[in-house]
């Protein structure tokens, strides 16, 4: 950032004045194009976890006693982390017609897919793309009835169904513990095949015990929440998140608020050395405008900020530049004479000038 506000403070002080945000529209031929607005987009990733009940869950205390086997089916969610990154949308109140005519040097200006301008004369740098999260592919559930005999399938009531199954996994376990101790009548003729009797023995007890204790299945879910600042928040409600329902709208008094925190740094900053604030007309204006960035931190709690601290809750603030906090500048055309070639390059979140690279045309 220091090199981009050196470039900027350069490039200001030989070739620009502050603009205003408010500018008449222009009709002259050349390049339409609109300046960033930083937004911050927040990944709240949730663990949400289903358990369903065994179809002879009545039964698992009875005979396997598993007095906390699930009667009914349940569903529950957690957050298990929120992060924060910041992309660029279009700023509708910035927007402008960069001149290229016969008395400049401008060839190319390259205009990114939300009609912000990227770079001149050169190939701007792509925003990252926002790849969402994809969760692994779980293996298919076992059907328990696969491993049950012929008797437990032909059992006439549910009683009894249980009965058999517990009996089969009793069984089970037995003759895993025979092979263990090496007491079994058919041993393994080595320590591979051993692992396999033992593994196959493991998947038929989890199979049969499914029946009584049910199934738990947890999945990973992304919900993605943009916000764009506009100046200092305070308290205000970003989402609402519940154990039972999961994410929620802002306005939705069935969860527990998330509330968002905004503070412009600008203010804080130190002032730049050479002033920004010339306002006297460029000679040659182009129409080319870029952002020197402000800096701002962005909170989010569970509670208010107030009661946060008093309560010593504590989050990790994520500090971030903004451009719609920064300032408009504009670069005089005198930039991209005929005499000189110029590349410019800007930051595709906040406008802001990246890299200025200029040469002298020789005759």
């Amino acid at each position: 950032m220091n090199k981009t506000f050196a470039a900027i403070t350069f490039a200001a002080v030989l070739f620009s004045s502050t603009a205003k945000a408010q500018q008449t529209e222009q009709t002259q031929e050349g390049y339409s194009y609109f300046l960033p607005k930083t937004a911050l987009r927040l990944s709240v990733l949730m663990e949400k976890t289903t358990v369903t009940p065994g179809e002879l869950c009545i039964y698992a205390d009875r005979y396997l006693k598993k007095s906390d086997a699930a009667q009914e089916k349940s569903v529950s969610y957690k957050i298990v982390s929120i992060s924060i990154a910041t992309e660029a949308t279009r700023d509708t109140a910035r927007h402008f017609v960069l001149q290229a005519d016969a008395k400049h040097s401008i060839n190319h200006a390259e205009i990114n897919r939300n009609g912000v301008l990227s770079a001149i004369n050169t190939t701007g740098r792509a925003e990252k793309e926002f790849v969402p999260f994809t969760p692994w592919k779980k293996p298919a559930p076992k059907d328990p009835r696969q491993f049950m005999n012929q008797e437990i399938l032909a059992a006439g009531s549910k009683a009894k169904m249980a009965e058999l199954t517990a009996h089969e996994i009793y069984d089970i376990r037995d003759s895993r513990n025979e092979l263990t101790r090496g007491q079994a009548d058919f041993m393994p003729k080595d320590g591979e095949q051993m692992r396999l009797m033992l593994k196959q023995l493991d998947t038929q007890e989890e199979a049969l015990l499914q029946m009584f204790c049910g199934t738990k299945v947890c999945d990973t879910l992304q919900s993605v929440i943009r916000f764009v600042p506009t100046g200092d928040v305070s308290d205000r409600v970003l989402f609402r998140f519940s154990e039972k329902l999961g994410m929620l709208d802002a306005d939705d008094l069935a969860g527990t608020p998330y509330y968002i925190n905004i503070e412009n740094l600008q203010d804080q900053m130190p002032a730049p050395e050479t002033p920004l604030d010339n306002t006297k007309p460029s000679k040659d204006d182009i129409g080319l405008r870029v952002v020197l960035p402000g800096k701002a931190r962005a909170t989010i709690t569970t509670l208010p900020i107030s009661e946060a601290a008093l309560s010593g809750q504590t989050a990790s603030p994520y500090e971030f530049w903004a451009a719609q906090f920064g300032t408009l500048l504009n670069l005089s055309g005198d930039l991209f004479s005929k005499k000189m070639r110029t590349e410019l390059t800007l930051e595709p979140t906040t406008g802001a000038v990246e890299k200025i690279e200029t040469e002298l045309i020789k005759k």
